[in-house]
C-alpha cells in the first residue's frame, strides 16, 4: 500500500471533483450513452407526455396515448435511474482502480444489485421524505448520511442494511464535506437548467409550442441526463475517498474490491 495513501487522512474535496471528472473522461462515451439511453428517453417520454396531456390537444385516443406514454416514462425514469446508478458507480469505482471496464460488465453488476439499489432508494427516500416534512435538518442529515450507500451496495456486494450502517461510518466525521459537495453540485445543476432555458429561448424563440419542443424534448432531458451523470460519478468517487481517508488507502485499496 502506498505510503502517501496512508499518511493521508483528510478528507479532500478537491480531489473528489479530481475523481469525478477524470473518470468521467477517461469513460466519456459509454458512461454518456448509458446517460442518453437511461436518463435522458424516459425523461423526454415524461415531457412530451406531460405536456400532451395538459395542452389537451389532439383526440381522445391520442390523449390517451400520451398517458401511456407518460406513465411509460414514469415506471422506466424509476428503473433506469437504479440502473444508471449501478452502471456509474462500477465503472467509477473500476477505473479509480485503474482497471478498464466494458459497458456490458458493468451493466450486469447493475442488475445483479437492482433489487438492493432499489431497497436502499426507498428506505432512505421515505427517510429523507419525513426528515424533511418534519425540520428540513433531519432529512438533510439523513441524505449526508446515506449518501454512499448506493456505492457500497455495489462495490462491497451488500444487502441493504448492510449498505445504510457501512455509509453512516464511512460518513462520520466528513459530513459537512460532503453537503459542501452537494452545494457545488446543486448549484451547477440549476446553472446548466437556466442555460439550457435560455438556448431554449433562443431556438424557439418565445413561441410556447416551439420553445417547449425544443427545451422538453431534447435539451431539458440531455441536461438531465448528464447532471445525473455527474452525480452518479461523484458519488462514487466520494466513497473512494472516504475508504481512503477512513482506511488509509488509496487506488490500491480499492483494487481488491471487485476480487
Amino acid at each position: 500500500m502506498s505510503s502517501t495513501f496512508r499518511e493521508r487522512r483528510r478528507f479532500d474535496v478537491g480531489r473528489v471533483f479530481e475523481l469525478t471528472f477524470g473518470a468521467i473522461g477517461a469513460n466519456g462515451l459509454p458512461l454518456l450513452l448509458i446517460a442518453f439511453l437511461f436518463v435522458g428517453i424516459p425523461q423526454a417520454a415524461l415531457a412530451w407526455g406531460q405536456s400532451t396531456m395538459l395542452g389537451r390537444t389532439g383526440t381522445d385516443t391520442f390523449l390517451g396515448l400520451a398517458a401511456l406514454v407518460w406513465l411509460g416514462g414514469l415506471f422506466l425514469s424509476m428503473v433506469c435511474s437504479v440502473l444508471m446508478q449501478g452502471v456509474v458507480t462500477h465503472t467509477v469505482v473500476a477505473d479509480l482502480q485503474g482497471r478498464k471496464t466494458s459497458l456490458g460488465e458493468s451493466l450486469g453488476v447493475a442488475l445483479r444489485s437492482f433489487w438492493v439499489l432499489l431497497g436502499i432508494g426507498i428506505v432512505s427516500g421515505l427517510a429523507m421524505m419525513l426528515g424533511l416534512i418534519l425540520l428540513v435538518v433531519p432529512g438533510i442529515l439523513i441524505f449526508l448520511i446515506w449518501m454512499v450507500a448506493g456505492p457500497v451496495a455495489i462495490a462491497e456486494r451488500t444487502g441493504v442494511g448492510r449498505a445504510l450502517s457501512r455509509s453512516r461510518i464511512l460518513t462520520r466525521d466528513h459530513r459537512w464535506w460532503l453537503l459542501l459537495i452537494a452545494v457545488i453540485y446543486f448549484a451547477v445543476s440549476w446553472v446548466l437548467g437556466l442555460i439550457a432555458g435560455m438556448v431554449s429561448v433562443a431556438l424557439g424563440g418565445f413561441d410556447p409550442d416551439s420553445t417547449l419542443n425544443v427545451a422538453s424534448l431534447i435539451i431539458g432531458p440531455a441536461v438531465q441526463a448528464l447532471s445525473t451523470l455527474i452525480w452518479g460519478a461523484m458519488v462514487a468517487a466520494a466513497y473512494v475517498e472516504l475508504r481512503s481517508v477512513k482506511e488509509g488507502g488509496g487506488k490500491e485499496s480499492v483494487a481488491a474490491i471487485f476480487d
